[in-house]
């Protein structure tokens, strides 16, 4: 088990984040629901069917996986009387999913500290340095929209032929400073009828660092996956309609270079920057080129890292790709941060089972949340500085994929807002809640009420339909690996203690245990907000 962070770093026109979009900096304060005298009753429902779905009215059945659910959308605060049967000797998880789009006080509910079966250990996670900007400069939509060519016969200018051997003095900017680098383009390649030029730093292609070997297995690799990327998502490059940008014909370029000269991986691992897609005549910035960056450190440095360096180029050719089909030609229609990010790492986790049988970043970052009780009541929304984004991002993507499978993702990538006139973050959510309707009628709300079920640590292969985290098929030798509960369950860190709020799409998970067989309990339940009781 590996213990890393990475921020791969994604900039649009001059914006500078680590891996993303825009900066979420226009949406109003979040101002939590009060609470009141509950005015109604609300009871609990069997929230499964079918195969493993131990639930029946009030009892629990003796086998498979009991859930019971209800929501309150009715009052500022609502009465929940529980009473389950049959319950002795097993789990019962109760989850509070805020489904609304405030936070809401809660009320204080008492963890029984002699539940929390933490048998977590650092050994699985550490905190690693997480540098993380942003920097609005530009107005991308109106940017963007100034640029339209109005003549379409205006030539641009031709793109630059390189070859084997070519050198050139590439500007990289992983941190806040530009710097020059000088690299050699030393191999190239071909996919999907694209070239993919391989750049090397010159003083990283020798021995102990980039070798030709290294390199080789690289190209063999991401040749593979960046065919099945463009199949999934589309060209990062191509046909356009704008005076400022690269020409349509480009090669796409891997530029390999020592971001941070630490001698240690990881970091800041890649980045795609929009800014290198304009013409340096009106971006001085630019290297007039399509340009993945990827730090070499983190290749030669630690025992996965060539496994590591593909997902990441993975994860940045999702971020060039959406930039071209969304942001050039749709004129601005970008992703907000959160799902920017999170299409990028469900690319890693579609592609990774065709880099190794073992090898799993979307594993990896799953078990970081579980093991930080505070990814639980967090809004996925929010991409925060110094925060477990990007577990959280990765952890959601990954129940999307293995609920709903490959056409869905396809489908969110080339799906639109209904309104331009929406926030960046409205205008995402819009689309997630689209297009999650197209494989689930009830949206968004219901299927983060079954993401927090899943915190209960469902089993693999025994879980009711709709929850948890199954393995799913997709074609031609890709898979998506299951994420069994049952093995995870050690390293779940549950919250040991109430919080005053429950923020917008967060959980509060916590343990019950029955007494003679009985499970009873009431609760004060806030308006939007659903509880789920699982007992296994």
């Amino acid at each position: 088990m590996r213990n890393i962070f990475v921020a791969a770093l994604f900039i649009l026109f001059g914006i500078l984040s680590s891996g993303c979009g825009l900066d979420d900096i226009s949406d109003e304060p979040d101002i939590p629901l009060p609470l009141s005298a509950p005015t109604i009753t609300k009871t609990l429902t069997v929230g499964c069917g079918g195969n493993y779905c131990g639930s029946s009215e009030n009892n629990y059945t003796g086998s498979g996986i009991g859930i019971w659910h209800t929501k309150n959308s009715e009052a500022l605060s609502a009465n929940l009387d529980v009473k389950l049967y049959n319950v002795a000797d097993k789990e019962i998880t109760v989850i509070f999913t805020n489904e609304g789009s405030n936070s809401v006080y809660l009320p204080n509910i008492t963890i029984d500290a002699s539940l929390l079966k933490n048998i977590y250990s650092n050994e699985f996670v550490q905190d690693f340095n997480k540098i993380i900007h942003f920097e609005r400069r530009v107005d991308l939509k109106e940017l963007v929209k100034q640029d339209v060519l109005k003549n379409q016969n205006i030539e641009l200018t031709p793109s630059k032929a390189w070859s084997k051997g070519s050198q050139k003095t590439w500007l990289i900017k992983p941190f806040d400073t530009l710097e020059k680098r000088q690299a050699t383009l030393i191999e190239q390649a071909s996919s999907d009828g694209r070239i993919i030029n391989f750049w090397v730093e010159d003083d990283e292609f020798q021995i102990n660092k980039i070798t030709e070997t290294i390199l080789n297995d690289i190209i063999s690799k991401f040749s593979n996956i960046y065919k099945r990327a463009v199949n999934l998502a589309g060209e990062p490059w191509g046909a356009h309609g704008h005076s400022r940008l690269i020409p349509s014909d480009q090669p796409l370029n891997i530029v390999l270079a020592n971001f941070d000269k630490n001698g240690l991986p990881y970091g800041i691992v890649g980045y795609f920057w929009g800014t290198n897609n304009f013409l340096s005549k009106y971006n001085s910035n630019s290297n007039e080129a399509l340009a993945i960056f990827v730090d070499t450190e983190t290749i030669y440095n630690n025992n996965i890292g060539i496994l590591y360096a593909v997902s990441t180029m993975a994860h940045e050719l999702t971020h060039a790709i959406n930039f071209y089909q969304h942001d050039i030609l749709s004129n601005g229609d970008s992703f907000d941060t959160f799902l920017e990010e999170m299409s990028a790492v469900m690319m890693e986790d579609i592609v990774d089972s065709q880099l190794d049988e073992v090898y799993s970043d979307i594993a990896d970052r799953y078990i970081k949340w579980l093991a930080d009780s505070s990814n639980y009541n967090h809004d996925f929304t929010n991409w925060n500085k110094g925060s477990g984004s990007y577990d959280i991002a990765a952890s959601f993507g990954a129940f999307l994929l293995r609920q709903h499978g490959i056409e869905f993702y396809k489908d969110l990538l080339k799906t639109h807002s209904d309104s331009s006139a929406l926030s960046a973050k409205a205008s995402s959510l819009n689309i997630l809640d689209k297009t999650i309707k197209k494989y689930n009628s009830k949206g968004l709300e219901d299927t983060l009420q079954k993401w927090g079920a899943s915190i209960a640590m469902m089993p693999d292969g025994k879980s009711p339909e709709n929850f948890g985290y199954p393995k799913k098929n997709i074609d031609s030798g890709f898979y998506l690996k299951a994420l069994d509960g049952s093995s995870y369950a050690s390293v779940r860190k549950l919250p040991t203690s109430s919080p005053s709020i429950l923020k917008t799409r967060g959980n509060f998970p916590f343990l019950r245990k029955a007494s003679n067989g009985i499970y009873e309990e009431s609760f004060i339940v806030p308006l939007n907000v659903s509880v789920s009781i699982i007992v296994k």
